[in-house]
């Protein structure tokens, strides 16, 4: 991620196998960390369309409940874990007002196996759409 000098992530939250990152800074474009255990490696990017709703936009303005976002966090990090196995993810989702064409959720999964590794990126896209407490409001 790109930050200026000195300045963090809003938060950042690291359980056994998934780190989520809410972060008010432009997402940065990183290759992937290649881990001899995993032979797989998917990583979304979900950006913003110009087209909502028919109108055209200039953005979208994101914000979070911080501390429910990490505790549900905690809890779908074990629950992916008994579901999937072993594997990594990270989840890092902008907050604040993010232009088009700008990332503003990136998902990155590790697993053994490719279809194992798809699965749950589509797992954890699902939580973050459905279940974390993250809103978005449009900007035309």
């Amino acid at each position: 991620m790109k930050h200026s000098k000195g300045e963090r992530p809003i938060a950042q939250h690291t359980m056994h196998n998934l780190t989520f990152i809410l972060s008010n800074q432009e997402i940065a474009n990183r290759d992937p960390e290649w881990n001899e255990n995993f032979g797989a490696e998917i990583i979304f990017w979900g950006i913003v369309r110009r087209m909502e709703n028919g109108k055209s936009i200039k953005g979208i303005e994101y914000s979070a409940y911080q501390e429910l976002a990490e505790t549900l966090a905690d809890k779908f990090a074990l629950e992916a874990e008994r579901n999937f196995g072993e594997h990594r993810a990270e989840i890092i989702h902008r907050i604040g007002f993010v232009i088009v064409a700008e990332p503003s959720v990136v998902l990155r999964v590790g697993s053994c196996h490719s279809g194992i590794a798809y699965e749950v990126s589509q797992w954890y896209l699902d939580k973050i759409k459905q279940s974390f407490p993250i809103w978005k409001k449009i900007v035309y």
